[in-house]
């Protein structure tokens, strides 16, 4: 097989790679909506940076070859491999807040789960309880997300670690629930015991 075409297949899988995953960082750190989750901006991100460089390479691919080129793809690659470092070096600037945003996003059944499981311990009856847990997790990520102790909750590998021994999402469930008696909303009853 030609050096050059060898060369250039490498080539072409090595930005493949990079290009994805620079889409998918800059699309969850600059781009991506609240409601869409980190999966879905990850995929996203990725394909749309594939899509646009795939078309920027053809087109200088093109150009070069029309300028008489011996070496068209060698521009086209250049080029493409210029932006997807100069993406990867735009979305690193947000890696931090991505991470963040993915563990909140990950420990949501979790949540749900653990306190699913503590309720039948405790032998609390709560009408709707996965939805109501659900909703609590919805109002207190906003919070988690931004908290001071998040990075250290994140260095948690168990979830007794993580809901128990530590109380910061067990602060954040019962500050939310003096919240809503306060606004006159309060929860279902057994939930303020749920996180005694």
């Amino acid at each position: 097989m030609n050096k050059r075409i060898i060369r250039n297949v490498s080539w072409i899988a090595l930005v493949a790679v990079w290009s994805f995953l620079a889409g998918a960082y800059f699309h969850l750190g600059w781009v991506r909506k609240a409601s869409m989750s980190y999966k879905e901006g990850f995929i996203i991100g990725g394909i749309s940076v594939w899509i646009v460089f795939a078309a920027m390479g053809i087109f200088i691919y093109r150009f070069a070859k029309r300028g008489g080129s011996s070496d068209p793809a060698k521009p086209a690659l250049g080029v493409v491999s210029f932006f997807t470092v100069c993406f990867l070096l735009i979305a690193w600037v947000k890696y931090d807040e991505v991470k963040k945003d993915k563990f909140v996003e990950d420990i949501a059944y979790p949540f749900v789960q653990h306190y699913t499981e503590k309720a039948a311990e405790k032998q609390l009856e709560i009408k709707d309880l996965s939805w109501e847990l659900q909703e609590m997790y919805s109002w207190i990520s906003h919070e988690l997300k931004n908290h001071p102790q998040l990075e250290k909750l994140m260095q948690l590998k168990t979830e007794d670690a993580l809901f128990e021994d530590n109380h910061v999402i067990e602060k954040l469930c019962t500050d939310h629930i003096k919240d809503l008696k306060r606004l006159g909303y309060p929860p279902e009853a057994g939930m303020e015991k749920l996180f005694e």
